[in-house]
């Protein structure tokens, strides 16, 4: 893309040069020179508007108005044709034509003030022993790309400039640009992308997606339905992004901690997670042994999927030094033979799932209990991934002195937090800077939080899906596993169910496809 701003590459060196008179010719020369060349320069940096204008005067002088209509509309008819036909073409086409204008009527206009008000332009005095003036030098901006949410600014850096400073001037940039949300994310080297939301994608709840066509293609070969489920616990649907891709997590080696204050939403992003296990814990390739220290007020419902349910101090404490056995005997037997576990139905996958961790790290007064589980939780943390004993844990309170190894979970969402330094606390130092402003959250968004992954650069904006009772329901109904299933158990559906046919209806339909 042709250079947006910026004058010299290097600034002039301050110095007084002696009079010259100059002919008038030579000074009329000189200035028409100089003006030629704007003028190519501008010319060129225009290469798209200027041949289109001039295009549509001459059509315009040779045709008339009603031309004009008639080319207009067949435009209109070619761009709907398309559309129809390849909308991911024009697609593209769309959104560059939307970034072009968006950087002439916002972005163009504002930039230089922005830039000097914010400190992040270059001003460097000059003086010729009469006057001083400032030659000033502005990041350019190198290439755009909009979409109906978000404006993508790639800016070339300055000399002596880096990322952090930008990201310091952030929440100045996202005002001056009238944006609801500026993110600064840092490449590898000279650029920065400044991201401009401008509408929030997370208002609306996000709907569970369906899992039960996962099953259907492969639902004739077990091996290859085995091996995709397999697959499918390195990204286990929670819910959705702020750019419209789906959210998932990874479960398999590694472990996850979500973090939130009280009514954030850490039980829906825990149980969506648990939900997307559903059909490997049907397969018999996962194995959920769940500690709830609230007494099982928060996770029982589900209980039927579970392996093991603890909710006392003493059963999680068993619970957490059984899975250390495991943990270890995996080990030992795996050593030399392969550095990740892979589940089969014979040696699942462990998921251990904590809620409210911080019960069992820093509230517990038997010292005894306090001990053994200080003692598990990090073993369980710092060896259990390779073996496939893993941990998804949530928190309220994520400080040291309450969850002392934080920094041992890879995986860490951010909820909404009630302090400022909170989001660095859980997702890294200067994560808030980078637009992961968790504290900021309103009350009205519960699920909506930052996610950071091992080895990704910046946080990113997610929201969880809503999990209800229903729901809820539904998933142990569906994916309890077999061995729940021989002992005949039903849930109990009768508080969700409005249409429960009663004694002298016709029964039609009730337990069958209408």
């Amino acid at each position: 893309m042709s250079r947006i701003y910026g004058d010299q590459r290097m600034p002039r060196i301050p110095s007084r040069p002696a009079r010259v008179r100059v002919p008038l010719w030579m000074l009329l020369l000189a200035v028409a020179g100089k003006g030629l060349v704007l003028g190519v320069r501008w010319c060129w940096r225009h290469r798209v508007a200027v041949p289109g204008a001039v295009g549509l005067l001459v059509f315009v002088h040779r045709f008339g108005a009603l031309g004009l209509l008639c080319l207009l509309a067949g435009l209109v008819l070619v761009a709907v044709a398309w559309w129809r036909v390849h909308p991911m073409s024009f697609g593209w086409l769309a959104r560059w034509v939307w970034g072009r204008v968006r950087l002439t009527v916002v972005y163009r206009r504002r930039w230089r003030p922005a830039m000097v008000h914010t400190d992040l332009a270059i001003r460097v005095p000059t003086s010729n022993a009469d006057q001083v003036t400032f030659d000033d030098y502005y990041p350019r901006i190198r290439s755009i790309r909009s979409t109906r949410a978000v404006d993508v600014l790639r800016v070339e850096l300055l000399p002596g400039q880096t990322p952090e400073q930008w990201a310091e001037q952030a929440e100045a940039l996202r005002h001056v640009f009238r944006a609801r949300r500026c993110q600064v994310q840092a490449e590898p080297h000279r650029f920065v992308r400044l991201h401009f939301h401008r509408r929030d994608t997370l208002v609306r709840p996000v709907t569970p997606g369906d899992l039960d066509g996962m099953d259907e293609d492969h639902g004739d070969d077990p091996e290859a339905a085995s091996g995709l489920l397999v697959a499918e616990l390195g990204a286990v649907p929670v819910g959705r992004c702020e750019d419209g891709s789906p959210w998932t997590l990874p479960v398999r080696g590694t472990h996850v901690l979500v973090a939130g204050a009280t009514g954030a939403g850490k039980g829906s992003v825990l149980w969506s997670i648990i939900r997307g296990l559903g059909p490997a814990v049907r397969a018999g390739l996962v194995e959920l042994w769940v500690c709830d220290p609230k007494g099982g007020m928060e996770l029982a419902f589900g209980e039927p999927l579970f392996t093991r349910f603890a909710t006392t101090t003493g059963e999680i404490a068993d619970l957490l030094d059984d899975a250390v056995t495991v943990m270890q005997e995996r080990t030992a037997r795996l050593r030399g033979r392969t550095r990740l576990h892979t589940p089969t139905v014979g040696d699942p996958l462990v998921v251990v799932v904590v809620d409210e961790i911080a019960s069992l790290t820093a509230y517990i007064t038997d010292r005894d209990v306090k001990k053994r589980i200080g003692a598990a939780l990090p073993l369980l943390l710092s060896q259990g991934r390779a073996p496939g004993v893993v941990v998804l844990a949530a928190v309220q309170d994520p400080r040291k002195e309450v969850l002392p190894f934080r920094d041992l979970f890879p995986v860490r969402v951010a909820l909404r937090m009630t302090e400022t330094e909170q989001p660095d606390l859980v997702l890294g130092s200067g994560a808030r800077d980078r637009g992961a402003r968790a504290d900021e959250i309103p009350l009205s968004l519960p699920g909506v939080g930052y996610v950071l992954a091992e080895g990704q650069p910046e946080p990113v904006r997610v929201r969880a899906a809503h999990i209800d009772d229903t729901e809820i329901s539904r998933t142990v109904w569906a994916y309890r596993p077999s061995s729940t299933t021989d002992g005949g158990w039903t849930p109990d559906l009768d508080a969700y169910i409005d249409d429960v046919p009663t004694a002298g209806d016709d029964p039609a339909g009730w337990g069958e496809v209408a």
